[in-house]
C-alpha cells in the first residue's frame, strides 16, 4: 500500500516539475528551439541526399572502371576468333558480349561516319574520296549508358 502511495506521489511530483519547466519556457524560446530542430532536421536530410548521390556516383565510377578493364579481354577474344573458328570460343565471346550488353555497354559502329574526336582517335590517315570519314577500325569504341568509356582507334580518309 505504501509503495502505491509513494509511486502516486512521485508521479504527481513529476507532473508538477513538467508544468514548472513549461511555465518557465516562453513562447519565443519554444519557437527558437522549434526552429533549431527544424534546421537540424533539414541539414540532416540534405546530408542524407548528398550521401545518396555520392554513393550513386561511386557505383557508376566503379562499374565504368571494371568494364574498362574487361574490354581488352573482349578485344583478345575478337582477335582469337579471326584466327580460330572454334564453336566454344564463339560461345564464350557471345556470352561475354551478352553480359556486357546487360550491364549497359554498347559497341559503337564508326565505319563510314565522319570522324568525331569524342568517339575515336586517329591512328592513320589514308587516301579516300572524302575528308574525315572513318574507313577502318583498329580498336573498337564502347559506350556505357550513353557515355563513351573507350574511344576507338581508327583510320580516317583524306581526299587527294
Amino acid at each position: 500500500m505504501k509503495k502505491k502511495q509513494r509511486s502516486a506521489d512521485h508521479e504527481v511530483q513529476d507532473e508538477e516539475q513538467k508544468e514548472e519547466i513549461q511555465a518557465e519556457l516562453t513562447n519565443e524560446e519554444v519557437e527558437k528551439y522549434k526552429n533549431l530542430y527544424l534546421r537540424a532536421l533539414a541539414d540532416y536530410k540534405n546530408l542524407e541526399h548528398r550521401m545518396n548521390q555520392e554513393r550513386q556516383r561511386m557505383r557508376v565510377s566503379i562499374k565504368k572502371d571494371m568494364i574498362y578493364t574487361l574490354l581488352p579481354i573482349l578485344d583478345n577474344l575478337d582477335q582469337a576468333e579471326v584466327f580460330n573458328q572454334d564453336p566454344g570460343l564463339k560461345m564464350i565471346s557471345s556470352s561475354f558480349r551478352k553480359v556486357l550488353m546487360e550491364m549497359g555497354v554498347k559497341e559503337l559502329d564508326l565505319v563510314g561516319q565522319e570522324y568525331d574526336p569524342e568517339y575515336a582517335e586517329v591512328i592513320e590517315v589514308i587516301p579516300g574520296e572524302e575528308d574525315n570519314i572513318i574507313q577502318e577500325i583498329i580498336q573498337k569504341a564502347y559506350q556505357l549508358d550513353g557515355q563513351v568509356i573507350r574511344p576507338g582507334k581508327v583510320k580516317v580518309s583524306k581526299s587527294q
